[in-house]
């Protein structure tokens, strides 16, 4: 990945909601503040390259989703920008895709026609009906649904829903696919199977994902980075490179053959969010060890993740 060139910039990103709508948060001057990338100390911009998974992980009610509309160009920051390859999103659009928590898939229409859908709102750009069906069912089989392609969403379960809306997500080719919690009201067996159809979707087409999460575990597991944010307003404290490069090892084989070493990363992750949630006058600044780099060496990452901790 190039980090030169990052396909997007979160630089200074602040949003304000009026505060009747909002609980004032203990000890903050600014309660209607929800999302704050700047921080006290002019914390740097967020890059997220070409190509990565990144995973914004947090609380519930921290931020973070809002914080992923502004990147979708929903909500309009009321500081700051989102720069997407250099040009400032100022609305929505087709080169990014979002898929949300709840089910989003029209009742009276059939999976395929679901999918279908979107690629109807961009006109024929040049691609006759027979053309737009055939890719939407290459769409379908990518996530594997080709057995349904026919079935309405009440005869879907809620995995199979959640797979209609991130086909209908990549319909339109984004080269940013945006995802806020959109496995939260899965049983956990289908979560598992979902988090999997992730890499896969990953590895076949190489798109720049952002997904939203609260859960540590789903977050390791997916991303190749990890960034932590503290209770609201959003502020991204911590932030880890995924020290199993998914280019060296497969994230399934890693988390099988090197169980130990990735479940030593995963409470890594989960000790700082909780250290956030349990100190929230801490100061919003990014510190020295804040963002980590771990790497697995001929000894393991243990050694890398207990001299990260020591230093602490």
């Amino acid at each position: 990945m190039d980090n030169a060139t990052p396909k997007l910039e979160l630089i200074d990103l602040r949003l304000r909601y009026p505060t009747s709508r909002h609980l004032e948060v203990e000890g903050h001057a600014d309660p209607g503040l929800a999302v704050d990338l700047k921080g006290t100390g002019d914390a740097p911009p967020i890059h997220i390259a070409s190509g990565e998974f990144t995973i914004i992980l947090g609380p519930s009610g921290c931020g973070k989703s809002s914080l992923l509309q502004m990147i979708a160009g929903l909500i309009a920051p009321a500081e700051g920008m989102v720069l997407k390859d250099g040009v400032p999103v100022t609305k929505p659009g087709r080169d990014r895709g979002m898929v949300f928590q709840s089910y989003t898939s029209f009742p009276w229409l059939t999976v395929e026609d679901n999918v279908l859908f979107g690629l109807r709102l961009r006109g024929s750009n040049g691609h006759s009906k027979k053309e737009k069906r055939e890719k939407v069912r290459e769409i379908v089989d990518l996530v594997g649904l080709s057995d349904a392609l026919h079935k309405y969403p009440k005869e879907l379960s809620g995995g199979m829903k959640q797979r209609v809306a991130i086909a209908r997500a990549l319909a339109n080719d984004p080269d940013v696919l945006l995802m806020d919690e959109p496995f939260g009201a899965l049983d956990p067996h289908i979560r598992i199977k979902m988090q999997e159809l992730m890499l896969a979707i990953e590895r076949r087409l190489n798109t720049t994902i952002v997904f939203v999460t609260h859960d540590a575990r789903e977050a390791v597991f997916l991303g190749d980075t990890i960034h932590i944010s503290t209770i609201r307003p959003c502020f991204l404290k911590y932030r880890f490179a995924h020290p199993f490069v998914k280019e060296d090892i497969p994230r399934e084989k890693a988390r099988e053959r090197y169980s130990k070493d990735f479940l030593s990363f995963q409470r890594e992750v989960e000790d700082r969010m909780q250290d956030l949630i349990e100190h929230p006058e801490a100061p919003r600044v990014i510190e020295e060890g804040d963002q980590l780099t771990l790497r697995r060496s001929m000894l393991g990452v243990l050694e890398q993740l207990s001299e990260s901790i020591e230093k602490r």
